[in-house]
């Protein structure tokens, strides 16, 4: 007897097809399930806020022992950094013994009596 044949023509290559795309699904499902995390645009700017905030109190120390001294380029840095690191009382503080120092410095009294944040 013969054997008939039930399958027709032409079904192998859309039975491939729709396996390949079965198998492309899991397989980028699969790579979803993998956690990868990214840092969101927040994250980043914290990051570079923590090293610009840490570069400058490393200045600071570097220009306390220099700030203590007449040099007006020196003075103005350091009175700046003070304020911009949020250390008011010290800004106004070192103000005030410069201009005993040195004499008056409109750059180094304008940081000292720089706008602050009051807590």
């Amino acid at each position: 007897m013969n054997d008939i044949d039930v399958r027709a023509r032409g079904q192998l290559p859309p039975i491939v097809v729709i396996v390949v795309v079965v198998l492309f699904t899991l397989t980028s499902a699969g790579a979803n399930l993998i956690p990868s995390h990214r840092p969101t645009p927040a994250q980043l700017r914290a990051e570079e806020m923590t090293a610009v905030i840490e570069q400058r109190r490393e200045r600071i120390g570097e220009l306390r022992t220099i700030g203590e001294k007449c040099e007006p380029q020196a003075a103005h840095e350091l009175a700046r950094l003070y304020a911009m690191d949020g250390q008011w009382q010290e800004a106004h503080a070192y103000a005030d013994r410069y201009e005993q120092r040195c004499g008056a410095d409109y750059v180094v009294r304008g940081w000292g009596n720089a706008p602050h944040r009051r807590n």
